[in-house]
């Protein structure tokens, strides 16, 4: 049995969500796929930059505590770490202390990664090597964080009892309850 709740992802934020993930997507993809990193590749990395930006803005304006930014301490990561071992996690409204700090990061990556797109293309830097491996190791970077953050996801529901896909999608809170039939 499920239980749908109240909520707690407004459009905007599964919005700019499934967005960005759709750009990192198409951005990999054009890069090791199809090695195509031409006006095409920027604009998307450019409107990817720009989402994350606005997801900023958001969190900082919205009311909802469930999109807002908090940062959490080194103890209330230490507590999920012990709660993940011991197999049981208590439900968060929002991302737990791990998931926050993974937001964070991810987001960085990003716009590290606009930055050294930018910078391989200005005259100034025009023929340096280095901004574009930099750029090509911190995409890699970007890459290991996602499925981390995919392994995450499909972890801590399990161990939370929370359906963080679907939540992700309509935006309530639903929770698992196992009966005993």
């Amino acid at each position: 049995m499920s239980k749908r709740g109240e909520l707690l992802w407004p459009w905007w934020v599964r919005l700019t969500h499934w967005l960005v993930a759709a750009g990192v997507i198409a951005l990999w993809l054009m890069s090791y796929v199809w090695y195509e990193t031409d006006w095409l590749h920027r604009a998307v990395g450019y409107a990817v930059l720009a989402l994350v930006a606005g997801r900023l803005l958001g969190g900082y304006l919205t009311h909802l505590h469930s999109a807002r930014f908090h940062v959490p301490g080194w103890h209330a990561i230490r507590a999920h770490l012990i709660q993940l071992r011991q197999g049981h996690v208590p439900a968060h409204r929002g991302h737990n202390p791990l998931g926050q700090w993974s937001v964070y990061l991810i987001w960085s990556l990003i716009a590290t990664l606009a930055l050294t797109g930018w910078l391989s293309r200005t005259d100034a830097l025009w023929g340096e090597d280095w901004p574009v491996d930099l750029h090509a190791l911190l995409s890699l970077g970007l890459l290991v964080l996602i499925v981390l953050h995919v392994l995450a996801v499909m972890i801590v529901s399990r161990r939370s009892g929370q359906r963080l896909l679907s939540q992700m999608i309509h935006g309530h809170v639903q929770l698992t309850k196992k009966t005993s039939d």
